[in-house]
């Protein structure tokens, strides 16, 4: 026989001596090993776009090819982290009067995570953010018993979304704020990118604006400059969890605007207006956002023991602020058909922009902040007066004050008592999922803070008048324009009605509260929206059985 015989029945041997010795280590895992393989295999996180192919998006609708493959990746494929052993991350599990154990779920839109450290430390030490934020020294006795209330509430959230969560914005400081705060508060997390940003001016400084002032010039060149190998442009939505993320995924939602192609039109309208003053065309500027992505909602199944399932189902979600209610109507649909054989509980959280208008209310002082590093400088220039703002909603007040002020769920009827957002609540009311489950509308009157009976109250606090706002100016005119709710969380628990009483109250919403006072506790506030809590009880609450 042949050496080069030999060599090949040797090889043989040892690979197949290899097969059966792995084939061995396979079957001596543990279930638990054997479980952090399985989501090893199914949670493979996309590649990240480097800075030429980010360019390259810049200057084409419709990518194709292999940046076009990559992009798809990126937008469709979450990013995960989750640790199986429990040793690591164990839940908080806080404990309420009548409720018994509850699962705590937060939501809070961070406006990018603009304000990073004041986000970290009131999510992770309520002392730090008092020294941080020198909240004894300005306020009452009373107000700083309720932004500590409010502080302790948010240290027991087991669950949180978070909306606007950037990674790799220069305006951010090039952070990966889902992951650095997942970090901070011992969670699991999934992230899911409804952007990437691409304008040559504010993201990617590949194209040149220039101010005829030349200080002002020379600090906007400076201001706009980026770090392309940190850059990576994304801004999405995030969830995040002390239990175990078992499985997670992306739904695209029906496009209601076009953030490429408008925004892509409107800089060639800026590019006929040459003869507009520079600081103009700079003013008109800062409020485009030329973006590659869409509206989208991340869906994550956690394991919690103790329900009857085992899971729960987390459904982050954004919608459309640049599009008529109607669109934003379709687009709840959309996401509630994708969801509807889901026979876990389920929690629907986030931003949906129900403002009853086209455009979510804005200033050039937030659009400054967002787009660019250096925004208390430009705040203080001459761009700062521009407000998007119409009259209109002076003489609209009145109106809206007696019918649905901060109360999109008040009833519709054309011309008399407008309110264009109700349908896609009686939507969501009269939704089914194939388990006939339907989502929590009680509101009871002995599970809301403040104690107010009215449509969805257990789930999302109601004020005086409608709603808590979620949404605020920071120079709002005393109250009378620029505070809107916006931020919702609905509840599918172990009921068939949504608004019968005579039901369980297994994993119903109970005791939401808005945390305004502990948000506005800073100068300009911590993020343009506060921060939500409800507590969703694991078991059937003692105090409540009928």
């Amino acid at each position: 026989m042949s050496r080069a015989a030999v060599a090949r029945i040797a090889l043989h041997c040892v690979l197949a001596f290899g097969i059966a010795l792995s084939s061995c280590a396979a079957q001596d895992k543990s279930p638990l090993a054997q479980q952090a393989d399985m989501f090893a295999e199914r949670s493979q996180n996309p590649d990240l776009l480097s800075f030429d192919e980010l360019a390259a998006l810049a200057s084409t609708a419709k990518p194709e090819g292999a940046l076009g493959a990559r992009l798809s990746a990126l937008l469709n494929t979450p990013f995960v982290h989750s640790e199986t052993a429990t040793a690591n991350i164990q839940p908080h599990r806080p404990s309420v009067t009548g409720l018994g154990i509850v699962l705590r779920v937060g939501l809070w839109n961070i406006e990018r995570g603009l304000n990073f450290d004041l986000t970290r430390s009131a999510l992770t030490d309520p002392s730090e953010f008092l020294r941080m934020t020198k909240t004894q020294d300005n306020i009452s006795p009373r107000q700083k018993e309720i932004i500590e209330s409010q502080l302790a509430t948010l240290q027991g959230v087991d669950v949180l979304v978070l909306n606007e969560a950037d990674w790799g914005m220069k305006r951010t400081e090039y952070r990966d704020i889902a992951r650095e705060l997942a970090t901070a508060l011992h969670m699991n997390y999934a992230y899911g990118v409804e952007f990437v940003e691409v304008d040559p001016v504010f993201d990617l400084d590949t194209e040149q604006v220039h101010l005829t002032d030349a200080p002002q010039d020379q600090r906007l060149q400076q201001d706009l400059q980026v770090d392309r190998e940190r850059y990576h442009g994304l801004h999405g939505t995030a969830i995040l969890s002390r239990y175990p993320i078992d499985r997670a995924r992306i739904f695209r939602l029906p496009v209601c605007y076009d953030w490429y192609g408008k925004e892509y039109k409107a800089i060639s309208k800026l590019e006929q207006g040459r003869r507009w003053s520079a600081q103009k065309l700079f003013r008109e500027r800062v409020g485009r956002e030329l973006r590659q992505g869409g509206r989208m909602a991340l869906i994550a199944d956690i394991s919690v023991p103790e329900l009857p399932t085992g899971r729960a189902t987390i459904v982050a979600t954004h919608l459309e602020n640049k599009c008529p209610p109607e669109c934003r109507r379709r687009q709840i649909q959309a996401l509630l058909a994708n969801v509807k054989s889901d026979t876990n509980p389920v929690v629907v959280a986030g931003d949906l922009n129900t403002t009853s208008r086209d455009n979510t209310p804005t200033s050039i002082r937030n659009e400054i902040m967002t787009r660019v590093t250096d925004y208390k400088f430009w705040i203080g220039q001459a761009v700062s007066h521009f407000n998007p703002l119409g009259i209109f909603q002076y003489m609209l007040y009145p109106v809206r004050y007696v019918h649905g002020y901060n109360d999109p769920t008040a009833f519709h009827l054309p011309i008399l008592w407008d309110n264009r957002e109700h349908p896609l609540f009686k939507t969501a009311e009269k939704f089914r999922f194939t388990d006939n489950h339907a989502f929590d509308f009680r509101g009871e009157r002995e599970r809301t803070l403040p104690s107010k009976r009215r449509t969805l109250a257990d789930s999302n606090q109601r004020g005086r008048k409608g709603f808590a706002p979620t949404y605020a100016f920071t120079r709002d005119f005393g109250g009378l324009v620029g505070r809107f709710k916006l931020d919702w969380i609905f509840v599918k628990p172990f009921i068939d009605d949504p608004r019968r009483v005579e039901q369980s109250y297994r994993f119903a919403p109970h005791f939401p509260v808005t945390m305004r006072d502990l948000n506005e506790s800073v100068k300009d506030r911590i993020s343009d929206h506060p921060p939500m809590t409800v507590d969703l009880p694991l078991t059937e609450p003692k105090k409540f059985v009928r």
